[in-house]
C-alpha cells in the first residue's frame, strides 16, 4: 500500500548506485534527463549519508497527489475492473491487478479512464488482435486489451520506472507471455504492425508521432492525454486521415478513438 512518499531528487545518473539504496521502505527509482529520484515510503536521509549520496531535495506527498489526486481502491469502468494487490478483485467481467509504483496508469486519471472508457466499447463491437501500447505506463490498457480478447500487445515506455511497474504488473496478472514491453522511444516503434495503436502522452510525445506515416497504418487509433486545444489540435490533424469514431472527454482531458477510412471502391 501507499500513503506518503518521499521523493529524494539527485544530480545525474544514478542508475548504477541505485541498487546500494533499496531498503524495506524502496518503492523505485526513475533516471530522466539531467537527475535521477529515488522514491520510499519513509524518510531516507541517514541513508544516503551512510551512503554518501548527496541529494539536491526530499519532497513527501500523499501517492494519490502523484498523478489523480485520488486514493488507491477498486474502480471499474464499464466491464474492465481494476483492483491493487492489497485489494480483492472487483467482480467485473475482466479484472486486472495494477501496482501502480510510481508510474502513470493507476486508471484513476480522466485520461487512463477515458482509454478504459473507449476500449471497452471498442471490444464490445471487435476484438483487435494486436495492440501496439505506446507509453504504458504501468501496462494497464495493454492487459486490458489482453483481457478482452486481443492475442498480442508491445508496450513501449522510454521511462525505466513505467518498464520495472509494467513488468511486475504483467507477473501480477499471469504472467501472460502475450505481453511485451520494451524500454525506449515511442517514435521508434510507430512502424510496428498492429490492429490498435493506444497513444495516452502528453501533447509533446504524441504531437510528432502524428506526424509519422506509421502512426495511421493501424485498424484503429486510441490517442488520449490532452486537454483543451492540445485536444483539438490533434484530433484535427488525425481526422485528416482517420475517421473519429468515439470520444470521451472529463476534466478538460480528452480522449479520441479513430479508424481507418475506408477507401472509395472502383
Amino acid at each position: 500500500m501507499y500513503d506518503l512518499v518521499y521523493i529524494y531528487e539527485f544530480e545525474g545518473d544514478l542508475s548504477s548506485k541505485a541498487s546500494l539504496a533499496r531498503d524495506a521502505d524502496y518503492i523505485g527509482f526513475w533516471h530522466e534527463g539531467a537527475y535521477s529520484f529515488l522514491f520510499y515510503h519513509a524518510p531516507k536521509k541517514e541513508l544516503f549519508e551512510r551512503l554518501g549520496l548527496a541529494f539536491r531535495s526530499e519532497l513527501a506527498i500523499r501517492h494519490e497527489d502523484w498523478e489523480s489526486g485520488a486514493p488507491l481502491a477498486p474502480l471499474r469502468v464499464g466491464r474492465i475492473g481494476i483492483h491493487q494487490p492489497w485489494n480483492g478483485p472487483t467482480g467485473a467481467p475482466f479484472d486486472i491487478v495494477i501496482d501502480p509504483n510510481m508510474a502513470f496508469g493507476s486508471g484513476f486519471h480522466a485520461s487512463t479512464r477515458g482509454c478504459l472508457t473507449l476500449l471497452d466499447r471498442l471490444f464490445a463491437e471487435t476484438r483487435p488482435r494486436r495492440v501496439l501500447d505506446l507509453g504504458t505506463g504501468t501496462g494497464v490498457l495493454s492487459l486490458a486489451c489482453l483481457k478482452m480478447g486481443s492475442e498480442t500487445a508491445v508496450g513501449i515506455d522510454s521511462n525505466n520506472l513505467a518498464i520495472e511497474a509494467a513488468v511486475r504488473n504483467k507477473r501480477l496478472n499471469g504472467p501472460d507471455e502475450r505481453l511485451h514491453l520494451i524500454r525506449g522511444d515511442a517514435s521508434g516503434f510507430v512502424d510496428l504492425p498492429a490492429d490498435l495503436l493506444i497513444a495516452n502522452m502528453h501533447f509533446a510525445a504524441i504531437d510528432p508521432l502524428t506526424r509519422m506515416d506509421g502512426f495511421y497504418g493501424k485498424d484503429y487509433c486510441l490517442v488520449s492525454g490532452l486537454i483543451r486545444s492540445e485536444g483539438a489540435t490533434i484530433r484535427e490533424r488525425i481526422a485528416e486521415r482517420l475517421d473519429l469514431v468515439d470520444s470521451f472527454s472529463e476534466n478538460f482531458w480528452f480522449t479520441y478513438l479513430f479508424k481507418k477510412r475506408e477507401t472509395a471502391g472502383p
